[in-house]
């Protein structure tokens, strides 16, 4: 077995809303030589900018932020604009999340 890493390298790298029709045989797992990871459908690691999404992400829903409209202001008020340095709008973070959305 080869070492296992903390995304899935067999994935594509892009950042597509729609996923791909067309199968992967052979190139998620060979049979009888893999394991079932948590990390399987990821295709690389988080980077900074996704972390601190996430992080402030938990932060706010801890703080008791239901709706779409709090998330995108309290992330604005945090100065946590998208990767442009745009302020959020619902809009624009439905598409990050379209996207993004682990």
């Amino acid at each position: 077995m080869t070492q296992i890493t903390d995304y899935n390298p067999m994935l594509p790298d892009t950042d597509q809303i729609i996923p791909a029709k067309e199968g992967g045989n052979g190139n998620i797992h060979h049979p009888g030589k893999y394991q079932n990871v948590i990390w399987q459908t990821r295709r690389r690691v988080p980077d900074g900018f996704e972390n601190a999404i996430i992080t402030a992400l938990e932060e706010i829903f801890e703080e008791g932020a239901e709706g779409l409209d709090q998330i995108v202001s309290s992330l604005n008020k945090q100065r946590l604009f998208d990767k442009t340095g745009t302020p959020w709008t619902e809009v624009s973070f439905r598409q990050f999340l379209a996207v993004n959305g682990y």
